[in-house]
């Protein structure tokens, strides 16, 4: 293949799955209404409170990611592989262990909030169920079943949300008030859209042993892969305080815009690999590398521009914690940038069922990332921690890449397959 068939058929990617009809608009559509949400909640928190209140939303907020994303690796991504639209009933019988899970973290992050003192936390762990319920919900929905009825559950969140940080921004309640309303109204669309899908919520484990230990493997590489960016931001909240998280948060929020593209394409890559799962490696190589950069395509621009955020709008997102957050910019967008190219290596390795390499190679950069993160962050400030998730991105992807290509080079020497003309 020459380099200019390559980039057209990047090109011919990029315009199927993401600027043609189909579930990628309404991906789009609805990480751009959660994203809105999330946005306004920060922009209220940052506009409410210190630097340090900001961190302890930041890090609160970081948890709930850490368990929502532990719940994708452990029952989500499996269910998405090998679920059929027709039947339901795996989707609907494995919910039981996504309550399973956000009930367990969540009783942990509400009891060390109240020995703490952190009311953020105090108030996301009772949410936690309900919140990681939606998470399963929406990437079902996205990937496999009706993505239009996730809109319009994600539609009465965002309203929920958009209604009450109106409220904080003029200072009628208070910036964990307008928390405690966000946390609550995900969590009652995540139980009544769970419960109108009719699945199974009593917590349990209904699995048998190969697919428990294909959850914990999956599972024990989040927390050492992927999951270390989360336990870093706790490490780093304990080791250098929570104004320097506070500061990473606020740069991440006017990084929205790029979280909106990842978010809304990491529900599909899954799917879309799953496509071409029965053809020979070298293809699934090819797509994998097409659709690698038609993401790099959309994030690349904004990862140039956001670093050039006039002060005006910075300082209306983020009020006085704006001078934190932009120095950290350049760094972060250089993050993003490779988190694609992480993100679809990675989703490969999910396909080929590769939990033994997945495990391995987490193993090996999870230390790396908390190490660097926190020590970068210790020596350093914010701006040390910044950079040092940039490097610890590029190495991730490298890693990750040339895990992949070696993966599949390998089942291409065991088993060859004729490719089609």
């Amino acid at each position: 293949m020459t380099a200019g068939s390559g980039w057209r058929a990047t090109l011919r990617t990029l315009r199927r799955q993401v600027l043609s009809g189909g579930r990628a608009p309404v991906a789009v559509a609805v990480t751009a209404t959660s994203s809105l949400g999330n946005l306004l909640l920060s922009v209220t928190v940052a506009h409410g409170g210190s630097l340090s209140e900001l961190g302890r939303y930041a890090l609160a907020f970081s948890l709930y990611v850490l368990v929502s994303g532990l719940a994708r690796a452990m029952v989500t991504e499996s269910v998405l592989a090998e679920t059929d639209r027709r039947d339901p009933t795996p989707f609907r019988r494995s919910a039981r262990r996504v309550c399973l899970l956000g009930a367990g973290a969540g009783a942990l992050v509400g009891t060390v909030g109240l020995l703490a003192g952190n009311h953020y936390l105090t108030v996301v762990g009772p949410a936690l169920p309900g919140l990681v319920l939606y998470d399963y919900l929406k990437a079902y929905g996205l990937g496999v079943a009706d993505p239009r009825r996730i809109l319009r559950y994600e539609l009465v969140w965002t309203v929920a949300s958009a209604v009450a940080a109106g409220l904080g921004l003029a200072g009628r309640i208070s910036a964990l008030t307008v928390f405690v309303v966000w946390a609550g109204a995900g969590a009652a669309v995540g139980w009544v859209g769970a419960a109108r899908r009719r699945c199974a919520l009593l917590p349990g484990w209904p699995v048998g042993r190969t697919e428990t230990r294909n959850a914990l493997a999956f599972g024990l590489h989040f927390l050492v892969g992927s999951g270390t960016a989360q336990l870093a931001t706790a490490a780093l909240a304990t080791v250098a305080g929570t104004a320097v998280v506070g500061a990473l948060g606020g740069a991440k929020t006017a990084l929205g815009p790029i979280t909106l593209l990842l978010g809304a394409t990491s529900a599909l890559l899954i799917p879309y690999l799953a496509r071409s799962r029965d053809a020979g490696p070298r293809v699934r190589l090819r797509s994998a590398a097409r659709i690698t950069g038609a993401i790099g395509l959309l994030v690349g621009p904004l990862a140039l521009l956001l670093p050039a955020l006039p002060d005006p709008v910075g300082r209306a997102l983020l009020g006085a914690n704006w001078a934190h957050a932009r120095p950290l910019l350049p760094a972060l967008a250089v993050e993003s940038v490779f988190m694609v190219a992480a993100m679809v290596a990675f989703a490969g390795h999910r396909i080929e069922r590769a939990g033994a390499r997945t495990l391995l190679l987490g193993a090996v950069l999870g230390p790396v990332r908390v190490g660097a993160i926190v020590g970068a962050g210790h020596l350093f400030g914010a701006a040390g921690a910044a950079w040092a998730m940039a490097g610890v991105a590029c190495c991730a992807a490298t890693g990750w890449w040339w895990s992949y290509r070696s993966l599949l080079r390998t089942r291409d020497r065991a088993e060859p397959v004729l490719e089609p003309v």
